[in-house]
């Protein structure tokens, strides 16, 4: 059965661009998917701590047949391949990939909770989620996403890039 997943992308080591491009093309080959829709990137400061370089970050809708589980697994696989080390959540990383949604699923598992359990706080993961869909809602939520980031209250960057889109390869 098909599924939509919404899944977030960040980094801010290295080629920042480069490793968000990349990760989507490895997105559409390795989880075998179709990519829906493609947010535009944002330049976005890192969230609970200072000393670090600012994040690319973006939202990608995919359409797969795959579960969770095994989406989660070929992700990381993913990050490990772009040399990402995984030490803290609050470490600088060359690349940082979230499930966001997965359809109307709700998951609470060791090493897996969806909806991402700080979707509705950050961001830097609603502004790109609205820009591409501004209506959506989840089970969990009685607000939409342009809801919820219109409530919410927020003094970090997100800055939208001067190009539109991330280029796929």
């Amino acid at each position: 059965m098909n599924k939509l997943v919404y899944i977030g992308l960040g980094s801010n080591m290295g080629d920042r661009l480069t490793h968000i491009e990349q990760a989507i093309s490895d997105i559409k080959h390795r989880l075998k998917c179709e990519i829906l829709a493609i947010s535009s990137v944002y330049e976005t400061s890192p969230v609970g701590v200072e000393s670090q370089p600012d994040f690319l970050n973006c939202v990608c809708l995919v359409n797969t047949t795959l579960d969770a589980q095994k989406i989660l697994k070929k992700l990381l696989g993913i990050e490990k391949s772009h040399g990402r080390a995984l030490s803290s959540n609050i470490s600088p990383r060359t690349l940082d990939l979230d499930i966001l949604l997965f359809g109307e699923l709700t998951v609470n598992e060791p090493g897996l909770v969806i909806p991402h359990p700080r979707i509705t706080e950050r961001a830097f993961v609603l502004v790109p989620l609205a820009e591409i869909r501004p209506n959506l809602t989840h089970p969990s939520w009685t607000l939409t996403v342009t809801e919820i980031l219109e409530s919410l209250t927020y003094t970090d960057k997100v800055e939208k890039l001067p190009y539109s889109k991330p280029y796929l390869g």
